[in-house]
């Protein structure tokens, strides 16, 4: 789901992004400036969009992820453009 502005509104991609970066939630938190509690609750959908889920989004784009929108009645893919990342960089996940 996207917002107006084209900031992403899906549970499982937050948590995908932060797992293709390697991160743990207390590392993406303080990487986003928001709490662990508050990743947490975007994660599991207690939270819908929030200023804090585009903190977090910005966060993950900013490390080389790319959020795809949905197409063809599919979620929301992405795609690991990081050099950093734990998984190697050029990795994509369909949600």
């Amino acid at each position: 789901m996207a917002t107006s502005d084209g900031y992403v509104r899906c549970l499982g991609s937050a948590r995908a992004a932060r797992e293709l970066l390697g991160l743990k939630q207390v590392e993406a938190a303080e990487a986003a400036g928001i709490s662990r509690r508050t990743i947490q609750r975007l994660e599991t959908g207690e939270l819908d969009r929030t200023r804090a889920s585009i903190l977090l989004q910005t966060c993950y784009e900013d490390q080389g992820i790319v959020f795809v929108r949905p197409a063809g009645g599919q979620g929301w893919g992405l795609i690991d453009n990081s050099q950093g990342s734990k998984a190697g960089g050029q990795d994509s996940i369909e949600g």
